[in-house]
């Protein structure tokens, strides 16, 4: 089975950044305790300070699945819509 891989780009509202990070600094804590992910990390873009780029790695499409279903996500998802200036642009692969 292949890994799943999600590349997520996230532009905050003006004045939302902080904001936006924390979020999912707080979702990359819980979702790093799952037993199907293998990395959730949180770039910052170094020409566009409102941007947050996002890095994961699910062990397989039940791992990603099981990651959705999480109350962190929820949670997430409730605090961000707030937070974007516009919809995530997320990309997702296989390795």
């Amino acid at each position: 089975m292949s890994r799943i891989v999600i590349f997520t780009r996230l532009t905050a509202a003006p004045g939302k950044r902080a904001g936006m990070r924390d979020a999912l600094d707080q979702l990359a804590v819980s979702t790093r305790g799952e037993p199907g992910n293998e990395v959730f990390v949180v770039h910052e873009a170094r020409d566009e300070p409102d941007v947050l780029l996002g890095y994961e790695v699910f062990r397989d499409e039940d791992a990603l699945t099981a990651h959705r279903a999480t109350e962190a996500v929820a949670q997430a998802r409730e605090r961000l819509d707030d937070l974007l200036a516009e919809p995530p642009v997320i990309t997702y692969a296989t390795d």
